[in-house]
């Protein structure tokens, strides 16, 4: 049952913003009816305020949860050499993404992301420490260091004590 409602939370995260959206609409709606209904001096007491502040609630709720679970797929897009089968990412109390200093001051900023470059052998310490060079030289500070795997190779574990 716990797979049924771990499938559940996943699609309600990924359609987030869109149902947000919806209960905002239905919210401003009970709104704009109770708005009809005083201005036609009917006696229904506040009730459709407590409907429109509920949905509302629920709505913002939603985009919150959306763009969180968005925020989360595209964190590894900014990691330009992240590498699935040797990296990993640290959670933190606090993750930052911080553009160059360049992107800063000309407001063009850009994340991007090269697939397909040449890089040196996988798995060496060499390998993985120019990984982290470049990228330290990309953004102008460290966001990760290297350590050994389990099987002898060699990654980098993003994060951590390191803003991204």
């Amino acid at each position: 049952m716990s797979k049924f409602f771990k499938e559940l939370w996943t699609r309600l995260k990924n359609a987030g913003e869109p149902i947000g959206v919806v209960f905002i609409i239905l919210g401003v709606l009970a709104l704009a009816t109770q708005f009809i209904l005083v201005r036609l001096n009917l006696q229904i007491g506040i009730d459709l305020l407590g409907v429109f502040l509920g949905l509302f609630s629920v709505g913002l709720g939603f985009i919150a949860i959306g763009m969180s679970a968005k925020l989360d797929k595209h964190v590894l897009k900014v990691l330009d050499r992240f590498e699935p089968q040797s990296d990993k990412v640290e959670p933190a109390k606090v993750q930052t993404i911080t553009p160059r200093p360049v992107e800063v001051k000309t407001g063009v900023g850009k994340l991007t992301v090269e697939v397909g470059k040449p890089r040196p052998e996988k798995g060496s310490k060499e390998a993985a420490q120019k990984r982290l060079d470049e990228d330290t030289k990309k953004v102008g500070y460290v966001r990760g260091e290297v350590y050994q795997l389990k099987d002898g190779g060699w990654g980098i574990a993003w994060g951590g004590k390191y803003p991204l």
